[in-house]
């Protein structure tokens, strides 16, 4: 039992020590505009009947003993986030579910439809490219309802001298909450294309691979498909920002300290048993 006791106890503590990593990733992220903090399950590993001798002389079920716990799984915390006003019209937050699509900017516009050249994300700090394609920071394309890159121009087929001047063409440009993209002035209104806002109906499905980006974990189906108008709105010249908090982040980081101290207590405790029960084992021969 003494040497049961040290592995029971030597597994929570590890099982904190993976903990205390999650929540320091979460606290290293808490002003990354569009963080979504990770989260952790644990569960109790192998529990252990435990049998005593009755009256009758047989042994009968008392109860059961956790043989400890270790890291079930961990997921995305995907709330929502603080949205914080840029004023910048190319900036877009989702408030509600949702994500964009984006697409790798090395696929070619006629390659056949292939869903892992896209990826989804909820950071909506966009720019414009030379011939005013919408992309992201990494240089990759924004979708629109049909699976096409957005272009933002007063003719979709020709850029125009004066719309290389970024700031001419951006102080026009209006995002409505479903996503529609216009060019707005006084002396004319041109729709232009409609951002797509996907989902997943099994986030649990959903993992994250660097820089805000999120796939479906491979070989799962998490459901995609793409949101209807009404059910997400999109806020132009704002950003979501984190939704990890540092006072909780804080608060888990020291019960992960107070628990690991106290197991190391046990911990000790229980070698002082084992070594004092191995003297006396020598003793007695």
């Amino acid at each position: 039992m003494i040497t049961k006791g040290i592995g029971t106890v030597a597994l929570g503590m590890q099982s904190l020590i993976d903990f205390e990593d999650i929540t320091a990733h979460n606290l290293a992220n808490v002003t990354t505009t569009g963080f979504k903090r990770t989260n952790v399950t644990f569960q109790d590993v192998m529990q252990a009947n435990i049998q005593a001798q009755g009256s009758d002389k047989q042994y009968h079920n008392v109860g059961s003993l956790s043989n400890g716990a270790r890291v079930d799984r961990t997921y995305i915390d995907f709330s929502q986030g603080a949205l914080q006003e840029t004023d910048y019209k190319l900036d877009m937050a989702i408030q509600g579910d949702g994500f964009f699509k984006i697409r790798y900017q090395d696929v070619q516009d006629n390659a056949p439809y292939n869903e892992n050249d896209y990826y989804y994300q909820r950071v909506g700090s966009f720019e414009l490219t030379t011939d005013n394609y919408l992309i992201n920071k990494e240089g990759d394309y924004v979708m629109d309802m049909e699976n096409r890159r957005i272009r933002i121009t007063r003719d979709p087929n020709v850029v125009t001298p004066e719309e290389m001047n970024r700031s001419d063409l951006t102080k026009d440009l209006v995002v409505s909450e479903n996503g529609q993209i216009q060019l707005c002035a006084s002396d004319y209104q041109i729709n232009l294309q409609k951002i797509q806002i996907c989902d997943f109906e099994d986030k649990t499905k959903v993992s994250g691979i660097g820089e805000g980006k999120y796939l479906p974990i491979y070989g799962q189906n998490a459901g995609l498909y793409t949101k209807a108008e009404g059910t997400f709105s999109l806020q132009q010249g704002m950003l979501e920002m984190s939704n990890a908090n540092t006072i909780r982040e804080m608060l888990n980081s020291i019960n992960i300290s107070r628990g690991y101290e106290s197991m190391s207590n046990i911990l000790k405790t229980q070698s002082d048993t084992l070594k004092e029960a191995i003297s006396l084992g020598s003793i007695s021969r």
